[in-house]
C-alpha cells in the first residue's frame, strides 16, 4: 500500500484539489481525499506543496517498435501499401522501450503506431512505458486503424515504381479498402475469409476509429473528401495545418496534433492556434503528441510541446487534459488511465511545480501501476 499525502492533485480532467491524499494498493488508486488512513506498513510519500498529476500519454509514437538500437524496421510492411490486418503489438520490443526511459519525463503510456508510409498501415496498440514483457506492458490492442494520406507514402512506394505514386492513387486505395470491406459478407455464398476485409470491417462497424495521418491543409481536406461517404469514427493525426472540419455533425472526430519541436519540419508553420481553439469549442477532442512521419522524438519532446502550447495561450489545465485524459479517450483506454480517479491504474507523477509552466520543475516520482520507475536503473540515452 502507498499513500501520497497532502499534494496538490490535478486529476487530468480540469479539477484541482489542494492538500489531498491519494491511496494506492495493488497498482490501483483506491481512495482520494483528505486525511486518509493507511495500514501501518504502507509507504508514505509526503507531497505537500507538490504538483500531482496523471502520467502523461504520448498519443502516437514508434517507441518500442524500432529495436534497442533502432536497427529493426518492423512498423511498415512496404510490400503492400494496404495492410489493415497487421497488428503493431507484434513489433513491440520492451528493451527498445526501456532503452529510451521516456518515463523520466513523465510519459507513462503511449500509443504505438504502424508507420504513416502506408495508406493503411495496421492496428494501433497502447503500452505502458515501463516493464519487462510486452504483454505485461500492453494496456489494449487494436484501439484504432492507422491510415495515412501524407506525402511519405508517395516517397516510399513511388521508389518501387508502383501505386500509389500520387495523391490520387493514395485516395483511391483508401476508398477501395473501405468499399471492399463494406461489400464483404461471409454469410454470402461463395465468399472466402479475408483478413484485410475483416480488419477494415471493424472500422466500418465503429469498433475502432480510423487514425488518418495528414499534415497540411490540403491533405486534411483531401482526407475529409475521401471519407465523407463512410459513417466511421475519424481521428486526424499530425494535422498541424488543420483549420476547420467540414462535417460538423459528426462529433466523434478527434485531432492529435503533431510535434512542434521538429526543427527541420515546415508543418509547424501552418499551425493556427485560434483555429484549434475554435475546433475545441465545437466539441472536437484535441490531444498533443510527438507523432509524425516515421519519427520518435526525444523523451522530453512531449513536455516541450506542452510548454509551447502554453506559450501560445492555452490554459495549463487544458494542456494537461490534452496529454492525459483526452488521449486516453481517443485511444479508448480512459477506463484504465488518463486521470487520477478511484479504480484506475496508479500512473501518477509528482513534480516540484507545474512542469507545463516552469522549466525549473523537477520530476520526483513517476509511478506506473504504483511503482516509482525513477527508482530503477538502466542505460542512459540522449533519447
Amino acid at each position: 500500500m502507498l499513500l501520497i499525502r497532502s499534494g496538490e492533485v490535478h486529476d487530468g480532467k480540469g479539477n484541482v484539489f489542494s492538500e489531498t491524499d491519494v491511496l494506492i494498493d495493488n497498482g490501483k488508486i483506491i481512495k482520494i481525499g483528505k486525511n486518509l488512513k493507511a495500514s501501518e506498513n504502507a509507504k508514505v510519500v509526503e507531497a505537500k506543496g507538490k504538483f500531482i498529476c496523471p502520467g502523461f500519454i504520448d498519443s502516437l509514437n514508434i517507441w518500442g517498435g524500432m529495436g534497442p538500437g533502432w536497427e529493426d524496421k518492423d512498423l511498415a510492411e512496404h510490400s503492400n501499401p494496404v495492410t489493415p490486418h497487421m497488428n503493431v503489438i507484434h513489433s513491440f520490443d520492451q528493451d527498445g522501450m526501456m532503452f529510451q526511459r521516456v518515463f523520466e519525463y513523465g510519459i507513462t503510456a503511449m500509443g504505438l503506431t504502424p508507420s504513416t508510409s502506408n495508406v493503411i498501415g495496421g492496428q494501433i496498440g497502447v503500452f505502458k512505458t515501463f516493464g519487462n514483457h510486452p504483454y505485461k506492458m500492453l494496456i489494449k490492442e487494436s484501439v484504432g486503424m492507422r491510415g495515412s494520406i501524407s506525402k511519405t507514402i508517395k516517397a516510399v512506394h513511388g521508389k518501387q515504381n508502383k501505386m500509389p505514386m500520387t495523391r490520387m492513387g493514395v485516395v483511391s486505395l483508401l476508398k477501395n479498402a473501405l468499399i471492399k470491406a463494406k461489400n464483404y459478407d461471409l454469410d454470402k455464398e461463395g465468399t472466402e475469409y479475408n483478413m484485410e476485409h475483416e480488419a477494415m470491417k471493424r472500422v466500418l462497424n465503429k469498433e475502432m476509429p480510423l487514425f488518418i495521418h495528414c499534415n497540411t491543409k490540403s491533405e486534411i481536406e483531401a482526407a475529409e473528401l475521401a471519407l465523407k461517404e463512410f459513417d466511421i469514427n475519424i481521428v486526424f493525426t499530425g494535422a498541424l495545418g488543420i483549420k476547420e472540419l467540414k462535417n460538423e455533425e459528426n462529433k466523434e472526430k478527434g485531432i492529435i496534433l503533431g510535434d512542434l519541436t521538429q526543427a527541420m519540419s515546415s508543418y509547424s508553420l501552418d499551425l493556427e492556434i485560434e483555429k484549434i481553439k475554435e475546433l475545441k469549442k465545437k466539441g472536437h477532442l484535441v490531444a498533443i503528441s510527438c507523432c509524425g512521419d516515421e519519427t520518435a522524438s526525444g523523451k522530453e519532446s512531449l513536455l516541450w510541446n506542452a510548454a509551447l502550447y502554453h506559450k501560445y495561450g492555452f490554459e495549463r489545465e487544458e494542456i494537461l487534459k490534452m496529454m492525459t485524459s483526452i488521449p486516453a479517450k481517443l485511444l479508448n483506454v480512459d477506463d484504465k488511465i488518463g486521470s487520477i480517479e478511484e479504480g484506475k491504474d496508479a500512473d501518477i507523477l509528482i513534480w516540484t511545480e507545474n512542469p507545463i509552466a516552469y522549466f525549473t520543475a523537477n520530476l520526483e516520482a513517476a509511478f506506473i501501476d504504483g511503482e516509482n520507475t525513477l527508482d530503477t536503473k538502466g542505460a542512459t540515452s540522449c533519447w
